[in-house]
């Protein structure tokens, strides 16, 4: 059903739990995971630091899914995340997106729960594949 799952990441706890989901399924129906993580294209941090924090990001994801016997792809791109998501989801050639609401960007500290961020709002508006929103 789901031969490829795509979870974008940051790092976040909100990203964590999408993660867990994403594994679940992917062990559920023998899929596998493409990990995504984005470097933002204009950062205040040096670029290697940034790099050596996102593959720390996917090696947690790929260590805690081959656990379970669930193979990962690891995608560290940069780019804008609002941008390029629609393009990163064609590219890992996903058959489910499965991401958090709002991610490690969010400041404020009471969320509502109706609340969603804006690379979630966008995927959803304008995803041709299936997406599961975890809050």
């Amino acid at each position: 059903m789901f031969e490829t799952i795509t979870v974008p990441v940051d790092g976040s706890e909100y990203g964590d739990k999408a993660v867990d989901y994403a594994i679940e399924i992917a062990e559920k129906f023998n899929s596998k995971i493409a990990a995504v993580h984005v470097l933002e294209e204009f950062s205040f941090n040096s670029y290697a630091s940034e790099e050596d924090k996102g593959d720390a990001i996917l090696g947690k994801i790929t260590e805690k899914a081959n656990k379970v016997g669930v193979d990962v792809i690891e995608h560290l791109i940069t780019g804008d995340p609002l941008r390029d998501m629609k393009t990163i989801i064609r590219k890992t050639n996903a058959d489910l997106v499965v991401m958090h609401a709002y991610g490690s960007n969010t400041f404020d500290e009471e969320l509502n729960e109706n609340q969603i961020g804006s690379v979630t709002d966008r995927v959803l508006k304008t995803s041709t594949v299936p997406i599961l929103m975890i809050r």
